[in-house]
């Protein structure tokens, strides 16, 4: 991670670490996973592709003038928005969540950029107001 408060463990972050403890609660583990990209809801509401292509027809229904670069790009960006919704719901405008670096690390390996990873940079988390 490219910046000191994006390295954070899901086991950290509240919101987070509470999904993992949610599925005892509701009785279908008994015990929590030991990270949240074991969630059995992880893949199909991050890294599922179809879910993410939908996920960003809405995006581009809310947001008119959202962003339309490479499709690697768009897959990360509403995964990440799929995660805070997942975790925190509705977070309201401009309010930004950072997300557990195992999350943000796992999709990146499902949707890297074209070419070596070494010539790409990450742009990171940053607050509204940055």
């Amino acid at each position: 991670m490219g910046k000191i408060n994006e390295c954070v463990c899901c086991r950290e972050i509240n919101e987070v670490w509470d999904m993992c403890q949610a599925l005892v609660l509701e009785g279908e583990r008994t015990e929590p996973v030991s990270c949240i990209t074991e969630h059995p809801g992880f893949l199909p509401v991050c890294i599922n592709k179809y879910v993410l292509r939908t996920a960003w027809k809405q995006y581009k229904q809310q947001y008119k003038d959202s962003y339309e670069g490479p499709e690697h790009k768009q897959y990360r960006h509403v995964a990440y928005r799929q995660l805070a919704r997942w975790c925190w719901g509705f977070l309201g405008k401009d309010v930004r969540v950072v997300l557990p670096s195992c999350a943000v690390m796992c999709i990146r390996q499902h949707y890297p950029p074209p070419g070596p990873e070494d010539d790409f940079i990450f742009e990171g988390f940053h607050y509204a107001d940055e």
